[in-house]
């Protein structure tokens, strides 16, 4: 059967010579594979996070479609020119490549990533994006922290609550940083934060991710952003 969808890019694995095997979120569909047959002899630049128009042929037993055509939905100028956007692309990619695979068709998530990349394509300023991101996308996926308390003067990570009652090792109570924190989580304005309680916010928030997200790691791109966005 032939379809068309409109799809994102999350990552593309080799297949053959000349073929290879791309892992699209798609808005119809949720998370989908393709077999992109020729890819490589036609030289076709095939960008991470890319929102793309995908016409393609399914079998019914197969879960893999063929993609037939393949072309730009949107064409960024600043995504893949700019080196610390496209070090931002890298982080958003390594998030949603280990969280996506398992979600089905979400519109709001969609449009959600979308957004995203248009935000980070035209915003002057990407020092507090991956923090901006992370926090809103764990709450896309369920894991948003608990308000235990108006006023709370700790955020417990084991226990992912904002709380004036912590318990265990994990949990942080610096004032600067737990503002930011809530901050993420209540899409307020964060512009005004220094660089070190933002570093330090995205170290806590990298964190609660790995402790609650299955096999989810962030250890190779976090390295790059320290040694980049945060340096």
């Amino acid at each position: 059967m032939k379809s068309k969808e409109l799809g994102i890019l999350i990552d593309k694995h080799h297949y053959s010579e000349s073929s290879s095997i791309l892992n699209f979120y798609t808005l119809e569909k949720g998370y989908a594979s393709f077999i992109f047959k020729g890819v490589k002899k036609k030289g076709k630049s095939l960008n991470q996070l890319g929102l793309y128009e995908i016409s393609y042929f399914k079998r019914p037993e197969s879960e893999l479609g063929i993609i037939q055509t393949m072309d730009y939905a949107w064409t960024p100028s600043n995504l893949y020119t700019q080196p610390q956007k496209v070090m931002l692309v890298f982080f958003m990619a390594d998030v949603l490549k280990q969280t996506i695979k398992q979600q089905g068709p979400d519109p709001q998530l969609f449009e959600y990533v979308q957004a995203q990349l248009i935000d980070l394509e035209t915003r002057t300023d990407d020092f507090i994006f991956p923090t901006q991101f992370l926090a809103q996308y764990m709450q896309f996926l369920g894991y948003a922290p608990l308000f235990d308390e108006e006023d709370a003067s700790a955020f417990d990570i084991e226990r992912g609550m904002f709380t004036n009652t912590p318990s265990g090792s994990k949990y942080v109570q610096d004032p600067a940083v737990l503002s930011f924190l809530k901050a993420q989580f209540l899409k307020e304005t964060t512009e005004s934060y220094p660089k070190d309680v933002v570093r330090k916010g995205l170290e806590v928030l990298v964190n609660y991710a790995e402790l609650h997200l299955p096999n989810f790691s962030l250890k190779v791109t976090m390295e790059v952003i320290r040694d980049t966005l945060y340096a």
